[in-house]
């Protein structure tokens, strides 16, 4: 059932990101080292990682990937937002999604932040599987400088295992360092 309201929802996220415009990240929030949400989370802990890129110049691009470190019960879907804390010092200008993801969808880039959902509609991810790529995202420099790069899971969606449990996750932040 949980699986049924995942592939509804995603479908409904779809739809409405062609319908509305990203919003403005706000200035001058403070944005958390790591955040932990366990709002109705039934299945075990896990943790979601942002990698940290370097890109050499102004105008240069590197890659990010979101890594989900294990996935004791395997997994069916997640709904989570990535977003660079300073975006001035850079942006997200596309997403790969891996092979097993499927009704697959990200908000529009470039952007500071990203909102990315996927579903393993095809059970590829096995129960047990560790490092899990979930996306990989391109950056772009805009400023001289370094950002952190968060996670932060949907509060109901968020990363669910194969029964359409929510896992309770710990996000790792990583960063995108511009110049040297």
């Amino acid at each position: 059932m949980r699986y049924i309201a995942l592939i509804a929802a995603l479908a409904l996220i779809v739809i409405a990101a062609g319908c509305t415009a990203p919003s403005a990240p706000q200035t001058g929030t403070p944005t958390p080292a790591a955040t932990v949400t366990t709002i109705h989370a039934t299945a075990p802990a896990v943790s979601i990682a942002a990698g940290s890129a370097r890109v050499a110049s102004v105008g240069g691009t590197a890659t990010i990937p979101i890594v989900l470190a294990s996935a004791p019960n395997g997994i069916s879907g997640y709904n989570v937002t990535v977003a660079l804390a300073d975006p001035s010092i850079g942006e997200i200008t596309a997403v790969a999604f891996p092979d097993w993801a499927g009704m697959k969808a990200g908000s529009a880039v470039p952007s500071g932040r990203i909102a990315l959902q996927a579903v393993d509609m095809s059970v590829q991810v096995p129960v047990g599987a560790t490092n899990v790529t979930l996306a990989t995202l391109t950056v772009k420099g805009l400023a001289a400088g370094t950002t952190a790069v968060t996670i932060t899971p949907d509060r109901v969606l968020g990363v669910q295992d194969r029964k359409g449990d929510l896992y309770a996750v710990t996000a790792v932040p990583g960063s995108l360092t511009v110049g040297s």
